[in-house]
């Protein structure tokens, strides 16, 4: 099989994802000179770069790909997306999903209610995977872990199985959901402007105080501790004038 070169780049990892993008649309992708490169960086100009290849029948359609690529479109066989246009979209269903999700959470009689559920921007076969998705993380929820001396003994002497897993009744999975829909509900409601009280600036941001107030727990622990301890109060910042504050404006 003839190839021909139609990608060079002196880093290997650019190859590595035009490979990709060319692989999922059928085509066969090869990398060459990849490991000269990885070893000494430097020799990369010297050896002309790193080398995407494709069959030379397959020529024509990589170079479409790419061009497409290029200009900031997604091709398949119905046509050509603008790329921009087309992750925002992704990116809207997939947070009307974990709307749907934490609304689930909220209201355990809403998942009953499968047949009448609507969702602006989800297909039917969207909302059922998620109502499938919900009734396994509800039944993960109820799962406790329960102690047992022989299990615990078998679990942990027995070198081939996972111990930890055994003590974690729960997947890593489940976690990952639990934080994801969290984390979106919070920064949802946190989309508001928020305005300093002091000034009425927006450079506002929320983190650890960066201010120097002592108080009575602070002396107390750093006594304990030998040395001062770290501050961990959390505080709005005003950046503009350089206050800190507890409560916040939604109004200027």
């Amino acid at each position: 099989m003839e190839l021909k070169t139609v990608f060079v780049s002196n880093s290997p990892i650019d190859c590595h994802i035009l490979r990709g993008r060319l692989e999922s649309d059928g085509l066969d992708a090869f990398i060459y000179d990849e490991n000269i490169v990885w070893v000494d960086p430097f020799k990369a100009v010297a050896i002309g770069g790193v080398k995407l290849k494709v069959p030379f029948d397959q020529v024509e359609k990589a170079i479409n790909i790419m061009s497409a690529i290029k200009d900031g479109h997604l091709a398949d066989e119905q046509g050509q997306y603008d790329i921009k246009t087309a992750l925002d979209s992704v990116a809207a269903r997939q947070n009307k999903i974990l709307e749907l999700k934490y609304k689930f959470r909220q209201d355990a009689n809403f998942l009953d209610q499968e047949k009448s559920i609507k969702w602006d921007s989800l297909s039917p076969q969207d909302i059922a995977d998620t109502i499938t998705d919900e009734k396994e993380f509800a039944a993960l929820t109820k799962k406790a872990f329960k102690f047992e001396w022989e299990q615990f003994f078998f679990e942990l002497f027995d070198f081939e199985r996972n111990f930890f897993k055994y003590l974690r009744p729960r997947p890593t999975t489940y976690f990952l959901d639990k934080d994801l829909v969290d984390k979106f509900h919070k920064i949802g409601n946190e989309t508001a402007t928020k305005f300093c009280p002091r000034c009425q600036s927006d450079n506002v941001s929320y983190g650890y105080a960066i201010d120097y107030k002592w108080d009575i727990p602070y002396l107390i622990l750093s006594f304990l501790v030998i040395i001062p301890f770290p501050l961990i109060r959390k505080k709005n910042h005003c950046f503009a004038c350089g206050s800190n504050f507890k409560n916040i404006n939604s109004t200027p």
